[in-house]
C-alpha cells in the first residue's frame, strides 16, 4: 500500500514528460508529454514496451542509470545531447519502480528560488541554470562569452555555496528547488 501514494504523485503530475519503468527498462506508464517528446526525436525510444536509446551508447548509459537507482540515492542524471533525464526510485516496497522525468535541454529552468536561498550571484545562477539544462562546460563558457577558467571559478563557488562536490550532487541538491 505504501507504493500507491508515490505512484499517484507521479501520475497526478503527468503534464511533465514522465515515465515509470522497471530496472530492466520495461515501460509501465508513460505520460502524454513523455510520449510526445519521445516521438519528436528525443534520444530515447519505446520498442516492444521497453525504454531504450536511439544509439547503442544511449542504451548503455540508460541501462547503467536504471541499474544505479536505488535508495537512499535521491536521483541520478543521464545527460544526452537533447535531454536531461532525472531518475529516482519512487517506491521501496514490492517490485522496484523507477520514475523518470525528461526535460529538453533547450527548455529554460527557473532557478530564482535556488539562487536566492544559496546567495548565488547572477553569473553563478546563469551557470547553474545551464548546467541543469544539460549544457556541457565548453558550451556554457562559449554561450556566456567567458573563458573556461572563469567558468571553473564560477562552478567552484557554486559547489561551495551548495555544499556539493560534483555535477550529480548539484542536480540532487537543485531538485529541492527546481523540480523537473
Amino acid at each position: 500500500m505504501d507504493a500507491l501514494p508515490a505512484l499517484a504523485g507521479w501520475i497526478s503530475q503527468e503534464r511533465r514528460a514522465r515515465l515509470i519503468v522497471t530496472p530492466a527498462g520495461d515501460a509501465l506508464w508513460v505520460s502524454a508529454a513523455a510520449r510526445a517528446l519521445i516521438d519528436a526525436g528525443s534520444p530515447l525510444l519505446i520498442q516492444g514496451g521497453r525504454l531504450t536509446g536511439t544509439t547503442p551508447q544511449v542504451s548503455e548509459r540508460l541501462q547503467s542509470l536504471l541499474a544505479s537507482v536505488e535508495a537512499p540515492a535521491p536521483c541520478w542524471v543521464l545527460e544526452e545531447r537533447d535531454a536531461v533525464i532525472w531518475a529516482q526510485q519512487i517506491d521501496a516496497a514490492g517490485p522496484v519502480r523507477i520514475g523518470l522525468t525528461i526535460r529538453p535541454i533547450k527548455e529554460e529552468l527557473e532557478i530564482t528560488a535556488l539562487a536566492n536561498a544559496r546567495q548565488l550571484t547572477a553569473a553563478e545562477a546563469r551557470v547553474v541554470g545551464m548546467m541543469l539544462g544539460g549544457a556541457e562546460t565548453g558550451r556554457i563558457a562559449q554561450a556566456l562569452d567567458i573563458s573556461v577558467e572563469t567558468l571553473r571559478t564560477h562552478v567552484k563557488h557554486v559547489y561551495r555555496k551548495l555544499g556539493v562536490n560534483s555535477r550529480g550532487e548539484l542536480f540532487a541538491t537543485a531538485l529541492v528547488f527546481v523540480q523537473p
